[in-house]
């Protein structure tokens, strides 16, 4: 019988996830080599005309972000934790990896052109989804021993892929109405990842996600009539984004206090301070 200390070792689902990364691995290789044809839709989004490209690109991303979280979802309800009603908290488990695969597969076209940096690009995601949805899954049991180590990590990945994501958005300098809830939509999905504690606290975790994710839509709203790079800007929404999610999460865990405000202040301050001198 196994002991109480290696029982999650030994469920690990490596044969599962060595098939999704490998899958992915494929898929995003095929993206490379393919080119698909691109089609534009053109449509009137509040009186304003605005169009759309949908190339091959997004096609592999989409399809590989489904096949992603079909990988997740079977490999989460696997679990001993994990209840087969728990719908609504195995969504929130594939988030990241969906993030990952389509963020790569709408990068690789950029480097078609370089050959061996687009090929260690398609190897170095899949390695980096096997880390991610392994860090998932030991991070479902809140008494896993692993799961302080995994959660670390995943809130350092989420933070990372959220400063992508702020920065990308940003860039394209898309008009407000439509920049906003893109961003709000990232930030509200990121949360999810972030606040999660168990599937007791589902309802909870979207409710503050929703709020944040509106919040994050006004900050950006206000950032646009700045005239600032997509670096400090990105670096202002990830702050606000930080700040957001760390008081929610203290808040939730019932630590929110004079120090820990302090500590976030001064983490702001500090940011801001280094920004300021960047841009003047």
């Amino acid at each position: 019988m196994l002991s109480t200390e290696n029982r999650y070792s030994a469920q690990l689902p490596f044969e599962q996830l060595s098939l999704l990364a490998g899958m992915n691995v494929l898929g995003l290789t095929l993206s490379l080599l393919l080119t698909l044809p691109s089609r534009i839709f053109e449509f009137t989004f509040f009186g304003s005309k605005a169009t759309v490209e949908f190339s091959g690109a997004w096609l592999f991303a989409l399809l590989l972000s489904v096949l992603t979280a079909a990988g997740v979802e079977s490999i989460m309800r696997a679990h001993p934790r994990v209840h087969l009603s728990a719908t609504q908290y195995t969504f929130i488990l594939w988030i990241l990896p969906c993030i990952l695969v389509a963020g790569t597969a709408l990068t690789l076209p950029l480097l078609r052109a370089s050959g061996l940096l687009a090929f260690l690009t398609i190897a170095g995601a899949g390695m980096l989804l096997v880390l991610v949805v392994l860090g998932e899954y030991l991070s479902v049991d809140l008494q896993d021993r692993a799961y302080a180590f995994a959660r670390l990590g995943l809130n350092l990945a989420v933070y990372l892929a959220a400063f992508a994501l702020f920065q990308s958005i940003y860039a394209f300098k898309l008009r407000s109405l439509l920049s906003a809830p893109l961003v709000g939509v990232v930030a509200a999905l990121l949360t999810l990842e972030l606040l999660r504690s168990g599937e007791q606290d589902v309802r909870r975790t979207w409710l503050y996600a929703a709020i944040i994710g509106l919040s994050m839509g006004e900050i950006l709203w206000t950032i646009n009539y700045w005239s600032v790079g997509a670096l400090p800007g990105a670096l202002v929404l990830l702050i606000a984004f930080y700040l957001l999610t760390g008081f929610a999460q203290q808040y939730l865990l019932r630590k929110l206090n004079w120090h820990t405000a302090l500590e976030f202040a001064l983490v702001t301050a500090f940011t801001i301070f280094i920004i300021a001198r960047r841009m003047f």
